[in-house]
């Protein structure tokens, strides 16, 4: 695992290799994804939700993110390779993703972009409350299984949804 692009393109990610619930998106995903988003990654606001080792985040920071904040119940690896990498305006909650969410909400915080990836059998539960911490141009990024096909919001609406191999991501505006 690695990042693709940017000031820390190339450098190898720390991750576990024994665990058979960890899920990494894949490289040509990640690749795939940072292209769609492209320059609205510049000075952006990115929060990576349920964040693994931080892959996700940790591209977005490599690629010009203003600031990154990360969730996940388990931060060790995410921790280890933030410190490996030296990354500057990052911030890590070791929490679950529901109670997070809620605390950014009370903190009035917001985001440009924000990648939600939830292990795919809990579906895509937290949308909603995703979108009341997203920037009203923003634009939230969901990973599901490739066969799901998740209940959105009213709120949202899907702007491009692609296919990769087992995987789909698919891009999300508020409606106006």
């Amino acid at each position: 695992m690695r990042i693709i692009a940017g000031q820390y393109r190339h450098r190898l990610l720390d991750f576990p290799k024994d665990d058979p619930d960890l899920r990494p998106t894949k490289d040509m995903v990640k690749e795939a994804l940072f292209s769609i988003i492209g320059a609205r990654i510049a000075n952006a606001r990115f929060l990576d939700l349920y964040a693994g080792v931080g892959s996700i985040g940790l591209e977005a920071v490599s690629r010009g993110a203003r600031e990154v904040v990360f969730v996940d119940q388990d931060t060790q690896f995410i921790r280890s390779n933030i410190k490996k990498l030296g990354c500057p305006n990052v911030r890590v909650y070791r929490n679950d993703v529901p109670r997070a969410l809620k605390i950014l909400a009370a903190r009035q915080e917001t985001f440009d972009l924000i990648f939600l990836d939830p292990p795919y059998q809990q579906g895509l539960f937290a949308v909603s409350a995703c979108f009341a911490i997203l920037k009203p141009a923003g634009l939230l990024i969901a990973e599901t299984a490739a066969e799901q096909t998740p209940e959105l919001p009213a709120a949202a609406r899907v702007t491009d949804a692609r296919r990769y191999g087992s995987a789909k991501i698919l891009f999300l505006e508020k409606k106006i």
